[in-house]
């Protein structure tokens, strides 16, 4: 069955929700573009929450948002096929045309996916529900990953570094987190204990965030990220400093990855100190077994 005509009625609800849509365009045509997008989405939601939100009812927010994220990135799949047809039938497209229209596209299908998973988390489930998208999108790869973590939610990570809070990037990173902690950083936690947790714990959290952010430097699209992590390092900005957006991104990844071993330094002498030292009191200078005793 194409996913398109699953999902919209006709070309005309499907312009509803991706704005740009010439009106010549089938939704048959659009097929290929269309699986492009339910695989993204899927890769996020999972294949089973997908398929129960088809189901939802047309006032159903769930369905709404999941008919804009697929317009939206069905549309973004489209663009450079589009482009080429155009040329074909020599009419001019211009690169910075392209790149904007696809922004916007990704744009709006970042908000449309956050909202999904907004929705999906603020959701409660009944002990015997297990068929709503809420109680399909609990036993979902991603939030299984995620009680193996130590930043178990969006809100907390934002409170860590400012990511407008968005849900999709959260979950995005979900594995990158939980990669970082098997490596190497499950062992700083592990040492914690109540003296020293006080101190050590918001340290160890910032540097997985760090770390989190950089490796996401390394690996995603720019496209995927927030705005506030975006325009650090995007094409107007970059241009201003001599360097394209990849150089950027890879120059703020490094940056982030220093300031993560400089913490994780930090926390690492506090967890192997035994006991505080007071190195203002004059007890930290005099011992029994000292010879000589510094007086006040």
């Amino acid at each position: 069955m194409n996913i398109l005509t699953e999902l919209f009625k006709d070309l005309s609800t499907f312009r509803r929700y991706a704005p740009g849509v010439e009106t010549n365009m089938d939704l048959k045509e659009l097929q290929p573009s269309g699986i492009t997008a339910r695989k993204r989405i899927e890769t996020v939601i999972s294949p089973e929450v997908f398929q129960a939100i088809t189901k939802e009812s047309e006032e159903s927010p769930l369905l709404e948002g999941l008919r804009s994220a697929m317009a939206n990135m069905t549309m973004a799949s489209q663009l450079i096929f589009d482009s080429i047809n155009r040329r074909k039938n020599e009419i001019n497209v211009y690169k910075y045309e392209l790149e904007a229209m696809k922004r916007s596209y990704m744009d709006n299908y970042c908000n449309a996916l956050d909202t999904i998973i907004q929705l999906l988390m603020n959701t409660k489930v009944s002990d015997d529900d297990t068929t709503s998208p809420a109680a399909l999108w609990a036993k979902s790869r991603y939030f299984k990953m995620l009680q193996q973590c130590e930043i178990k939610t969006m809100a907390d990570f934002d409170m860590l570094y400012p990511i407008d809070t968005s849900y999709l990037f959260f979950f995005h990173t979900v594995p990158l987190q939980k990669e970082t902690l098997d490596e190497a950083m499950s062992v700083y936690f592990a040492k914690l204990t109540d003296d020293n947790s006080s101190l050590a714990r918001p340290m160890l959290l910032l540097a997985l965030v760090k770390k989190i952010v950089a490796k996401a430097l390394c690996r995603f699209d720019i496209l995927e990220f927030p705005a506030t992590i975006r325009n650090l390092f995007d094409e107007s900005h970059a241009t201003r400093v001599g360097k394209d957006e990849h150089d950027a991104a890879l120059a703020l990844a490094d940056r982030l990855y220093s300031e993560a071993s400089e913490l994780l330094s930090n926390a690492d002498t506090l967890l192997t100190t035994e006991q505080p030292t007071d190195i203002s009191s004059y007890s930290a200078y005099n011992h029994p077994d000292d010879k000589i005793i510094m007086l006040p």
